[in-house]
């Protein structure tokens, strides 16, 4: 991802925040051990999970190290309905209340919108108007089908993943609010929707976060988002995450790491040095080349981007 960029939202100061308010985290697919390890070291005031979440066991135990650190507010992704376990792990944990889909809350002094799951053609096209769609709700979808059709007595599990036109229009008619975070992406990304920008404009949002693509894409930045549009959108990566409010100069966000550091991890990948130090890394045990070298592994860090901006060995 480009070097990030604050939004000022509330006319917050322009100074860099030493402690982010806010960190959204791209599609974990059951790996929330990074989740764990960011919040640990940035100690943000809250945090929401983009979708595709899929804990491996209920989300309140996954996350139990950090549940006295910080608030966890989450949206659903079509994944989260792919199995029993899937399912049971978000929906029947403690945390389930924190799903936020179709609604707005309040989350670390923002108005956040959220929106789970994606648009299925079978429950509703959103290219076609709204009345045109094959369910209007759940509960519509459900007195279609026959007993033994039903999951647990309702839709099919599939289809809880699924956004339906109620959903969709009583969010849209909550307004207004700061920030919406969606699973699907707004239509500046080659499979994103004109309907979330419909969604987020009419909201009055300054800010568009997404996951389900698993790209880490600031689109103004990339030139797939004008510099005049009504909100500026980012996607989220798995495994990364992006910290808000943001260094409003456009500078790189320190988490404490010495500027050289961060002036070599801008030398060696550029616009994408904040990706490389945000994203778990393999010969680190699964931590980030950040959180690794804030927590006395600075050397191998510089060690590594050597490496790579010489052609070397990593």
């Amino acid at each position: 991802m480009t070097p990030r960029i604050s939004l000022n939202l509330h006319a917050q100061s322009e100074r860099m925040q030493s402690v982010p308010k806010l960190m959204f985290f791209g599609d974990p697919h059951g790996d929330l051990e990074s989740v764990v390890t960011a919040v640990e070291h940035c100690r943000p005031e809250a945090i929401v999970l983009l979708g595709d979440i899929q804990a491996r066991q209920p989300l309140h135990i996954e996350l139990s190290p950090i549940l006295d650190l910080t608030e966890v507010w989450f949206i659903h992704g079509n994944h989260d309905t792919d199995s029993d376990t899937d399912y049971d792990n978000l929906w029947g944990s403690e945390l389930a209340d924190r799903n936020f889909h179709g609604r707005i809350v309040d989350i670390a002094g923002y108005k956040i919108a959220g929106l789970g799951g994606i648009f299925r053609t079978k429950i509703w096209d959103p290219r076609r108007p709204i009345e045109e769609a094959a369910f209007e709700s759940s509960d519509a979808m459900r007195r279609t089908m026959k007993r033994e059709e039903r999951w647990r007595d309702g839709i099919s599990r599939k289809h809880r993943s699924s956004i339906f036109p109620v959903d969709y229009q009583r969010l849209l008619r909550s307004g207004p609010a700061d920030i919406l975070v969606a699973h699907e992406a707004p239509s500046a990304h080659p499979h994103g929707w004109q309907a979330i920008d419909e969604l987020a404009e009419t909201l009055g949002v300054q800010l568009v976060v997404h996951g389900h693509h698993h790209q880490n894409i600031d689109y103004r930045a990339t030139g797939m988002q004008s510099a005049a549009a009504p909100f500026r959108a980012f996607g989220i990566d798995m495994g990364s995450h992006l910290a808000w409010p943001l260094d409003s100069q456009g500078q790189l966000e320190s988490d404490g790491l010495p500027q050289d550091l961060l002036d070599l991890a801008t030398q060696t990948f550029g616009a994408e040095a904040r990706t490389w130090l945000d994203k778990p890394h393999e010969l680190l045990n699964g931590q980030t080349p950040a959180v690794f070298a804030a927590a006395g592994g600075l050397d191998k860090v510089r060690s590594m981007l050597n490496a790579i901006q010489h052609g070397g060995v990593v």
